[in-house]
């Protein structure tokens, strides 16, 4: 187990460079760019190590980011780019347990938060619990009714089928080696799956299958097999406990349309050093 508190990014260049969220690419390079250092150097204000697991493009992208280390673990990884989430598990599988991956958008800021995800002893510290029924069901029929996807090897899909529950991972961290290779295998097997049948409507723009791989998936395995998780944010009052707790997550393309916002935030946090 870590003796210091250590998070890791993860930047997989490929599905940023085929336009994701419909913005321009030069934009969103520009919006994560800003995003990204602010997160970075509010982690390392608080004593925390930030390390980076990225491809060439986006070692030459972040090269003026404090990171204090940069890990080149993405050069090669080649799926369909719409597995975003892909280059977060590879990630995952080097780093040492009790390592703690957060979203390139999510901002560790406060020592209560940091106390509270590197404190923890629960096999899974994760942001919060989601429930979107309009979002997860017709991904789940895509993954297992379109994509004839088989998980039955790993979870009871009676009880797992009906459940829309998910984990938010912006932030996720693992104390637990079962856990983690358990929720690894269960990813890959449907990623891969899908990534070899490439079934019909995988490119549409409201097709996310990433959300049940990883999210959902995570939510199952932890419920059906019984693993310990603590949430940092508590349920429908997740924004006000991450506001008390020094913690934040940006929303989906919102985070494309604030960077007044984030240079001022990032300018304060400069002049603060």
């Amino acid at each position: 187990m870590l003796v210091k508190p250590r998070i890791f990014h993860s930047f997989w260049s490929k599905p940023l460079l085929q336009k994701r969220f419909g913005q321009p690419v030069a934009k969103q390079l520009e919006s994560t760019l800003l995003f990204t250092t602010i997160g970075v150097i509010a982690a390392k204000r608080l004593g925390i190590e930030i390390v980076l697991h990225t491809d060439d493009f986006g070692a030459k992208l972040f090269q003026q980011v404090p990171y204090d280390q940069v890990y080149l673990t993405l050069n090669g990884h080649d799926i369909d780019a719409q597995f975003w989430a892909s280059g977060k598990m590879i990630a995952m599988e080097h780093e040492p347990l009790g390592s703690c991956h957060l979203d390139l958008d999510a901002w560790v800021k406060g020592a209560r938060c940091r106390d509270l995800v590197f404190g923890s002893t629960t096999d899974l510290v994760v942001q919060s619990v989601e429930d979107a029924f309009n979002v997860y069901d017709p991904n789940k029929k895509f993954v297992f009714d379109q994509g004839g996807v088989d998980i039955s090897g790993h979870i009871d899909m009676r009880k797992a089928r009906k459940s829309v529950e998910a984990y938010n991972c912006g932030l996720v961290r693992i104390n637990n080696q079962q856990l983690k290779d358990k929720w690894l295998a269960l990813y890959w097997k449907i990623v891969r799956e899908l990534d070899r049948k490439k079934p019909p409507g995988l490119h549409e723009r409201y097709c996310i299958p990433d959300l049940v791989a990883e999210q959902w998936a995570l939510f199952q395995l932890c419920k059906q097999q019984g693993f310990r998780v603590q949430c940092i944010c508590d349920g429908y009052n997740h924004h006000q406990k991450a506001k008390e707790i020094g913690y934040a997550h940006l929303i989906s393309e919102h985070k494309y349309a604030i960077d007044d916002d984030l240079r001022q935030i990032l300018q304060r946090l400069t002049a603060q050093q």
